[in-house]
């Protein structure tokens, strides 16, 4: 593949990118050997979709994740894919509803909601921009996710709503990796990545989240995470937070 440039979030805690969707994004290229020249930005405002990851590739812009992954499987063939049959590939769609229309979610109550993380968020998520402006932005970001919560649904429900909610996800991913390697067997694909750039997100981050403890009671997920980690980002250093 030529000219293929991804635009993503700024990284942390030794995580290549501390959005979700930008992780996934990352992380499937290298899992299947794709070359890309990544640029790191301080806002998604400027992809084609205002939000990131986003992609340039021989001069045309494309937003949003799936249908990154979509667009670069129907150029590529996807080798992690390989082998894999309709079920499979049915459960992929699954998973990354779960993820991206749901636990995601409740990723972002913690993150913009939860005061003791506010700090944080700005020094991370917004860290790129210069003080004056961030300044001036955070506030108006913070009240625009709140609405998006809101929109989408998690945001109208209780704190305790949202972390049962959470609960019944994460015990789910549990159940369906069960003891397995990856969740398609012995060796990992797109739904690894889908699952792993949610749950990193959440577990080696220092944001705080009632979710590290319930994905904790889970070890066959931790270990999962960990063999992750060791395929695609062998030279990183993640530790629990």
């Amino acid at each position: 593949m030529s000219n293929l440039t991804v635009y993503q979030l700024p990284g942390g805690w030794g995580l290549e990118s501390i959005s979700p969707f930008c992780l996934k994004l990352d992380a499937i290229l290298r899992l299947n050997g794709i070359p890309f020249t990544p640029v790191v930005v301080a806002t998604p405002f400027a992809g084609p979709k205002k939000k990131a990851p986003w992609i340039e590739l021989d001069g045309k812009a494309i937003g949003d994740s799936s249908l990154i992954i979509e667009a670069l499987r129907s150029a590529n063939e996807f080798e992690s894919e390989a082998g894999l049959d309709a079920k499979q590939h049915a459960l992929t769609v699954l998973v990354e509803r779960l993820i991206d229309e749901n636990l995601y979610w409740a990723l972002v109550y913690d993150r913009w909601c939860r005061p003791e993380n506010w700090p944080i968020l700005k020094q991370s998520v917004l860290g790129g921009m210069p003080v004056v402006i961030r300044e001036i932005i955070a506030p108006l970001a913070r009240r625009s996710v709140k609405a998006q919560l809101k929109g989408h649904g998690m945001g109208l429900h209780k704190e305790d709503e949202i972390v049962a909610i959470a609960r019944r996800d994460i015990q789910a991913l549990s159940a369906l990796l069960d003891q397995n390697m990856f969740f398609h067997g012995a060796n990992p694909s797109l739904i690894d990545a889908t699952v792993f750039s949610l749950l990193a997100n959440i577990y080696f981050v220092a944001f705080s989240s009632p979710m590290k403890s319930i994905i904790r009671e889970h070890p066959n997920l931790v270990a999962f995470m960990e063999r992750f980690q060791q395929a695609v980002y062998p030279k990183a250093s993640l530790d629990a937070l």
